[in-house]
């Protein structure tokens, strides 16, 4: 049904190349499954998209000076299996992440089924002191606005 509606493109950990007016930058990602993050750039806004992912010090430069930074937060503040945590992030590791990159706004995205935005909000807070977000369905944002 969507066939129509996208071009399927590989790619290389790492790999630059332009999609219309973006410019994109990849970086692999640790999670169970192969994951890439994803910096787009247009018209001088950035969007960084870590996909799923676990903690890695890439993010940092994924997302460094991003105006929107969309982060993977399964959790709140722990990954409560230490086989999953390396695959996995919280939304206070979002909210690190966040503040050492300096991004200017953080959407969480990917919380576990039943976790409560608000104390996941308060979470990523803890870490970092921008705008902060839960993306929800239908949700559209002007990456560079605030």
């Amino acid at each position: 049904m969507l066939a129509s509606s996208y071009t399927l493109r590989s790619f290389r950990p790492g790999e630059r190349f332009g999609i219309g007016p973006f410019a994109v930058e990849t970086w692999q990602l640790p999670h169970f499954v192969p994951n890439a993050g994803l910096r787009l750039t247009a018209g001088g806004a950035v969007l960084a998209y870590t996909g799923d992912t676990g903690p890695s010090p890439d993010i940092i430069r994924l997302a460094r000076g991003a105006d929107l930074f969309l982060s993977e937060a399964t959790y709140l503040h722990t990954v409560p299996d230490p086989n999953d945590a390396p695959y996995l992030l919280t939304a206070r590791g979002a909210g690190q992440y966040a503040a050492r990159a300096q991004a200017g706004r953080l959407l969480l995205t990917h919380l576990w089924p039943g976790t409560d935005e608000n104390a996941a909000l308060k979470a990523a807070a803890e870490a970092y002191d921008g705008p902060v977000a839960v993306a929800t369905t239908g949700d559209i944002l002007d990456v560079a606005g605030s």
